[in-house]
């Protein structure tokens, strides 16, 4: 009898569940008003092609209504995780506006606590092993992306990968007894916008994005 392999069978758990995620924010999509989703989210609804026109870090969206089929603007099929998330923040987004006010993702309420390691190990240990060298490669990799310089620490962007959901990377430079750090930070709103689950994936994503980039420079 074959050994099972576990990596393919969590692969294949990880991918069910995905699959069951995304028909059921395909079905809560489809109970929803596009125009109140629009206006909640910062989407656009084309009632004549019957979809949604959502950026994501900068990059253009369709998504069908009211099944919910997403493609980018050339086309080209989004899998998961990403098509999931987009069709969540679609139907979960509260509209509220922005805050001003940024907080770290331990901060965020019901669940930053419990997956600040994920999200340690995803977001911010990436962030400052890409760029604390080199924070002026942050600046110029987030142009690619929308990103527009903040104010905090020694360096910092903020990338929009949802109208209503900037993501702020901070790197503060190292000296003769600190090597460099950083973290990932987000407005206040955005617990109204996304679970604590799915933010811990937001905080990495554009990371995949910038440390390609990055490469380039």
């Amino acid at each position: 009898m074959e050994t099972p392999n576990l990596k393919e069978l969590a692969k294949e758990y990880e991918q069910d569940n995905d699959i069951i995620a995304y028909q059921k924010a395909q079905e809560k999509l489809s109970k929803l008003n596009p125009e109140e989703v629009a206006d909640k989210t910062g989407a656009k609804f084309n009632s004549e092609k019957s979809r949604f026109e959502l950026n994501m870090m900068g990059k253009k969206h369709f998504i069908s209504y009211p099944d919910g089929e997403i493609r980018t603007a050339e086309g080209k099929d989004v899998h998961f995780p990403i098509n999931v998330l987009i069709l969540h923040y679609l139907t979960e987004a509260s509209g509220q506006p922005l805050e001003d006010k940024l907080i770290s993702y331990r901060e965020i309420p019901e669940g930053g606590e419990i997956y600040y390691g994920p999200f340690k190990r995803r977001a911010i240990d990436p962030l400052v092993k890409t760029f604390g060298e080199r924070p002026k490669t942050l600046i110029e990799a987030s142009k690619h992306l929308n990103g527009e310089i903040a104010e905090v620490g020694d360096y910092s962007v903020s990338i929009p990968v949802f109208p209503n959901i900037p993501v702020t990377f901070v790197i503060w430079e190292g000296d003769d007894e600190f090597p460099p750090s950083g973290n990932v930070l987000f407005d206040a709103s955005v617990a109204s916008y996304l679970s604590a689950e799915d933010l811990a994936f937001v905080g990495s994503v554009p990371l995949w994005s910038l440390s390609g980039i990055a490469k380039e420079l």
